[in-house]
């Protein structure tokens, strides 16, 4: 048993001895590298998981799985975490888990920023999204820095009496801040909210919000319609993969060919997400389209989550898209089936679940605000503080309280952590068993002469996708096709044409989604397998050796005797 726990959520140095000890119990099982280090020199573990003893990681169909790359979305790397767990501790008792091990391959990245993730987690935190970088300025820019200024491990919000604030406390319950009516202009009291924190350079008037000093937001680095600069108060760098955890991430998974599923595990939302971000689905060949439709109605039934467009469901504002993300990268350039999983949400879990994940936050009723506070009253002790008086160095007094949103909305409550979690591990499984499988399906071996002979070796597609994993794999020329190649020994020879056989790629299972035929001669047909055939010259009792490759579907290697 290893030590690791899902009633908290860990700092680099555990974590890393999490990972360590599955290493250490499960050494035919999992094996630990690293994949790079950090702005600050901390390494990036990757996991690869799947039975070592039984064939190259490599000549499996694999799933890639990567967490954290946002500094306090810390949910991530505990369901990562939970699935290697579920993984070892099920081998060899769990048939599904067994041949998924002995099939396939996890490439699994916990904490893709370990060093945003250490300021998140400290004794006293502090807010980075990203990298923690100092980027476009290394000198602090002039504005409110959200801080801890009471040090008592919270930022939280302030409020600041002023006869032109916005916000008056509701009447029915004086803890929640609520809007001043259009046409309001009484006595008050009220409130100007503001982050707690400090103003860098105050002039005594005005409080504008300053720019992050760590200002790279690490999911707008992938080289995928990529801009300098993005929506909202974030950069994307210098160039795409500019970022160390960036750069490390692109070439692991571009080194690893047999990728045909990937995830980018965040916070929070309580969504799947899927490409495009930029642009609508008409964008997508259709028979991937309909693939990620499938495969998003299996993510919706194992986990609850909806299964949703970037660009259709997921914007921040109706008119920006969101650009250089890892999801859209991963599915435009590679070619794979990409998602952006967006663990837990709040709202839902009060029961508001009508509410939209981003367009909540702009608006919403006062009635709803009310059951969210209720059941954070119930559920998050310390969810939401009520304010108390503080004496602030530059504004004077002040009070502190509010929503302590990394509590509530960031991450679940660490007694609701593991339950969280637990349905992306059966999706994860689910999703590397629906990759493709080359499988030998028969060899024939026909005399034609006295030396002569024809071998053919019958291949097949045994897995749910097609070998190519998605048609823009194909049209983006990123995946190779199917080689089938003959080793053959001294002795023997070709009779006609080449070792080397281009096979091209096999279907799978993916659009056989019902069995209704209205025209009566449709026909399944035999897409999904291939013959690879030579004449070869050689004595009886010759033994040839035959290799069928794919890049993201296996190898399939078998021994053929002259006979």
């Amino acid at each position: 048993m290893t030590s690791a726990v899902y009633d908290r959520y860990p700092r680099y140095e555990e974590l890393t001895e999490w990972l360590d000890e599955f290493a250490e119990q499960f050494p035919d099982l999992v094996r630990k590298t690293s994949i790079g280090q950090s702005y600050e020199g901390r390494d990036i573990w990757l996991l690869t998981v799947t039975n070592h003893q039984i064939g190259d990681p490599a000549e499996k169909p694999a799933l890639w799985i990567d967490g954290n790359i946002h500094a306090s979305e810390v949910t991530a790397s505990v369901a990562i975490v939970h699935l290697v767990d579920t993984l070892t501790a099920g081998y060899g008792s769990d048939e599904r888990i067994t041949r998924a091990l002995d099939t396939r391959t996890f490439y699994l990245v916990p904490r893709v920023n370990p060093d945003g993730a250490e300021l998140s987690l400290a004794e006293l935190p502090s807010f980075v999204r990203g990298s923690v970088h100092p980027w476009p300025y290394t000198e602090q820019q002039a504005g409110l820095v959200p801080a801890d200024i009471d040090k008592d491990g919270r930022i939280l919000q302030m409020r600041v009496e002023d006869p032109n604030g916005a916000w008056k406390p509701y009447a029915h319950d004086p803890r929640l801040m609520v809007a001043r009516d259009l046409d309001e202009d009484g006595d008050g009291p009220y409130y100007r909210i503001l982050a707690e924190g400090t103003i860098h350079d105050y002039d005594g008037v005005r409080i504008p919000t300053a720019p992050y000093r760590a200002g790279i937001d690490p999911n707008r680095q992938f080289p995928f319609q990529w801009e300098r600069k993005v929506e909202g108060p974030w950069d994307a760098g210098e160039y795409p993969g500019s970022e160390p955890e960036v750069g490390a991430l692109l070439k692991a998974i571009t080194d690893r060919k047999n990728i045909c599923t990937y995830f980018a595990y965040h916070t929070f939302s309580g969504v799947h997400i899927r490409a495009y971000s930029d642009r609508a689905d008409e964008a997508l060949p259709a028979d991937d389209l309909w693939t990620f439709q499938a495969l998003g109605d299996i993510a919706t039934e194992l986990t609850g989550y909806p299964a949703i467009s970037g660009y259709h469901d997921f914007r921040y504002h109706p008119k920006s898209v969101i650009k250089g993300v890892g999801t859209d990268w991963a599915y435009d350039h590679l070619g794979v089936y990409a998602w952006t999983t967006e663990f837990w949400n709040a709202l839902q879990a009060a029961g508001l679940d009508d509410s939209h994940p981003l367009e909540w936050y702009r608006t919403h009723p006062i009635d709803e605000e009310l059951q969210l506070l209720a059941w954070v009253d119930d559920n998050v002790p310390g969810g939401y503080v009520d304010w108390y008086e503080y004496d602030h160095p530059q504004l004077g007094r002040v009070e502190l309280g509010g929503w302590h949103s990394e509590l509530v909305f960031r991450n679940p409550p660490a007694h609701l952590l593991e339950a969280e979690v637990e349905p992306h591990t059966a999706l994860a499984l689910r999703l590397a068993l629906s990759s493709p499988q080359l499988r030998h399906r028969d060899t024939i071996v026909d005399r034609l002469g006295d030396d002569t002979w024809r071998i053919r070796v019958v291949v097949e597609n045994a897995g749910w996708m097609t070998t190519s994993v998605t048609q823009r794999a194909i049209d983006a020329a990123y995946v190779r096709p199917m080689i089938g190649r003959i080793t053959l020994p001294d002795g023997a020879s070709l009779a006609t044409g080449s070792p080397r056989l281009d096979l091209g790629q096999l279907a799978g299972r993916a659009l056989k989604q019902n069995a209704v035929r209205a025209f009566g001669g449709a026909s399944d047909g035999t897409p999904d397998r291939t013959v690879a055939e030579w004449v070869v010259r050689g004595s009886a009792g010759t033994t040839c050796s035959i290799e069928i490759v794919h890049d993201r579907a296996g190898v399939v290697r078998t021994e053929v005797e002259l006979a």
